[in-house]
């Protein structure tokens, strides 16, 4: 066996121990055939194309898609939820961003004083920034649309669409408050990177693709404006003069997109262990492993926002608050993969199963 030959074996350890037992060798001859005379050298390596083709393919089989070993198949099935849920929530938070974009320009009638010192010239390039951005919220609606309608490669063009617009914004963000843009990068890559990643991962080309109602695609939207409408009226009690801090310290940590994220993911999983508990027909793998797999963006992105250095009795609540959802999220999160683990099927034998195809 020559040394290169070896080394191709090694990087086919990626691959899970029932795939190589049916297309190591294979492999192993087809990637020998195209090194040609390279192949007795004794510094000939794999080339990157080739090792980057087999991580690609490992994750292709891991995250598997029709045919695959049952157990491959609920880590897909639970990836692909992952970028179903995660665009569903973008989208309802976009219908917030564009709400308050139409507030800015006085859509709903007279334009709030706030609004009309944010508001830069007529005409000038950051009032048409300002316009294409706030149209830009739309693209994870018709992100989220698309993949719904059983249309993933189109939902992930828009999808990198919509995150260019995002990071462009806290680019321009940079110029006038670096700190501000550095918290809002960190936030919002937590909690949007990972679900168009998991749509990237899990939507590959031997994943099944789902095509869903009308009515489905058009929920993040039936959500979106309630919600809208809430955080609107929350945030006027917040700015009244009577407020009492000391009891609004308690609300302001689930209104901005941590804690609202945080509050509708405790809702789903509270949901989805009770469906576990009450209706054993319904128990499966894959979306309390897609909850389990949420919780660690959420988490991360509701720790990114705590302040542990306030001093007075509103930050200390504030924080504490923070601390509670963090608490909540873990013990969510512990009892769902536990959840995931009893009902997750055993790794696939060698020969089990239909391996999609290499190339």
């Amino acid at each position: 066996m020559s040394l290169l030959e070896k080394r191709y074996r090694y990087v086919l350890r990626l691959l899970p121990p029932s795939y190589r037992a049916e297309r190591e060798e294979e492999m192993v001859s087809a990637f020998l055939e195209g090194a040609g005379h390279l192949a007795g050298a004794d510094d000939a390596r794999p080339r990157w194309s080739e090792v980057a083709s087999v991580a690609a393919l490992s994750l292709r089989v891991r995250l598997g898609g029709i045919g695959a070993a049952p157990r491959f198949l609920a880590w897909g099935e639970a990836v692909r939820l992952v970028a179903v849920l995660g665009l569903a929530f973008q989208s309802a938070m976009s219908c917030v961003w564009f709400g308050d974009f139409l507030e800015r320009y006085a859509f709903f009638g007279v334009l709030p004083t706030a609004h009309q010192q944010a508001l830069t010239a007529a005409g000038s390039p950051d009032r048409l920034w300002d316009i294409v951005h706030g149209f830009g919220a739309l693209l994870w609606v018709a992100a989220f649309a698309a993949l719904v309608r059983g249309r993933p490669r189109t939902a992930k063009a828009l999808a990198s669409l919509a995150v260019v617009s995002v990071y462009s914004d806290h680019l321009k963000m940079w110029t006038v408050d670096p700190g501000q843009a550095v918290s809002a990068m960190v936030v919002q890559t937590l909690l949007f990177a990972f679900p168009v990643l998991a749509l990237f991962a899990g939507f590959h080309r031997d994943a099944p693709v789902a095509r869903r109602p009308l009515w489905v695609a058009a929920l993040p939207v039936v959500a979106g404006v309630p919600l809208y409408a809430l955080l609107g009226l929350l945030g006027t009690k917040a700015l009244a003069r009577s407020i009492d801090l000391r009891v609004w310290a308690w609300v302001w940590p689930w209104m901005d997109l941590p804690g609202v994220a945080c509050l509708a993911l405790l809702v789903a999983c509270v949901a989805r262990i009770g469906v576990h508990a009450l209706v054993p027909a319904r128990r499966s793998p894959g979306p309390p492993m897609a909850l389990a797999l949420l919780v660690v963006p959420v988490t991360l992105g509701v720790l990114a926002r705590i302040n542990l250095d306030g001093v007075d009795a509103v930050s200390r609540t504030m924080a504490a608050v923070n601390a509670a959802q963090i608490a909540a999220l873990l013990l969510c999160g512990v009892t769902l993969t536990v959840l995931a683990l009893l009902t997750l099927p055993p790794s696939p034998h060698p020969q089990a199963g239909r391996s999609p195809s290499p190339s």
